[in-house]
């Protein structure tokens, strides 16, 4: 198998800055001229118009390979089918170098004797591999290309998308078979949706898992777990560190962080859980605060399984409540709440007839 070694030119504009650190898709443009080389790249170098570029090269080329790619950090296009079709042509003519439209592919030993290239004649591939970006105007059409690629992956897997133009999915997502996705989503960082899973309308999804017959809806998913058959929002947020585990219920204005959900635990709404371990098959009621913060450090709450907070109850971490246990409506809890207990932590009602009067 032919080795080969590629090298990324870093090339700048006046008015735009150098090319191989803008971001595109949320990754640095030279980036994604990286991946065409995959493991053939070797280094990056700034262009340099006045040195011949075998001489500005040669100094960063692997001299035990067969081949050398030249590529610029303003065509973040390019795909390595197109570097490896280049490299083929070039073994199938016998050439000493290949220019692209934009790059050279060049055999490694002509490479590090030649001071200057003769050929000028490009052979032309894909051409739009070699868009360049050398504005914010051809920022943004190479990135409506990249977006459309990666979401025409996704489709020829098996993923369904109810509005491609409306939803960005970025390049280190993986998707399974069998996931349907709304309207209007942002899908990004290192993100894991499972078979079966549905991605409704408007979410943030940055970095998560969610797994297998999930449902997303409307709602923030930063570095967090999801668990299977799992239901989210709408407008829930759930912050990094939240794993959320199998058959729960996550409702409208949920925020968990830093937190542990038990299986068949439901947090139907309007309910902050912070800092906490919730057991498998709890309820946490309508306006439920762990107060996890004491002005000066954080700390945690322990909720055991089974366990039934009523409405607009505070839980003042750090505290224990037992399995089974039962949180009546409207608690402060700031001590341990043993197992299969009643806690009731409120001033006893009193009513005043004709009061108003």
């Amino acid at each position: 198998m032919d080795k080969i070694c590629g090298i990324v030119l870093k090339v700048s504009y006046p008015n735009f800055g150098d090319t191989s650190s803008i971001e595109i898709l949320g990754k640095p443009m030279i980036d994604w001229v990286c991946f065409s080389l995959g493991e053939a790249f070797c280094d990056s170098v700034v262009y340099s118009d006045s040195v011949p570029l075998p001489i500005l090269v040669r100094p960063y080329v692997k001299r035990d390979t067969d081949y050398t790619v030249v590529l610029y950090s303003d065509t973040p296009l390019i795909t390595r089918k197109t570097v490896l079709d280049a490299v083929s042509v070039l073994k199938q003519k016998e050439l000493n170098v290949l220019k692209m439209t934009r790059g050279y592919v060049f055999k490694t030993q002509f490479l590090l004797a030649a001071d200057k290239i003769y050929s000028e004649t490009p052979y032309y591939f894909d051409e739009e591999d070699f868009m360049t970006a050398f504005n914010f105007k051809q920022v943004a059409l190479v990135s409506d290309v990249l977006k459309n690629r990666i979401i025409s992956y996704h489709m020829n897997q098996g993923v369904q998308f109810e509005d491609p133009a409306s939803t960005f999915v970025g390049c280190d997502v993986i998707i399974a078979r069998g996931v349907k996705i709304g309207p209007n989503n942002v899908i990004k960082g290192r993100t894991i949706i499972k078979e079966h899973a549905r991605i409704g309308c408007r979410n943030t999804i940055e970095n998560s898992v969610i797994d297998e017959g999930a449902f997303v809806e409307s709602s923030y998913c930063i570095s967090s777990i999801v668990g299977k058959r799992t239901s989210v929002g709408p407008y829930a947020y759930l912050r990094p560190g939240a794993v959320v585990g199998d058959d729960c219920r996550i409702g409208d204005f949920v925020e968990i962080k830093n937190s542990a959900i038990g299986d068949g635990t439901k947090i139907a709404h309007l309910t902050y859980v912070g800092d906490a371990a919730v057991g498998k098959n709890c309820n946490l009621g309508c306006g439920v605060v762990v107060a996890n913060y004491d002005g000066k450090a954080k700390h945690k709450t322990i909720i055991g399984d089974g366990v039934f907070v009523g409405s607009n109850s505070n839980l003042v971490a750090p505290v224990k409540v037992g399995d089974g246990a039962f949180v009546a409506a409207g608690s402060t809890i700031t001590d341990e709440v043993p197992s299969k207990a009643l806690a009731i932590a409120r001033e006893r009602q009193v009513v005043k007839p004709n009061w108003v009067e």
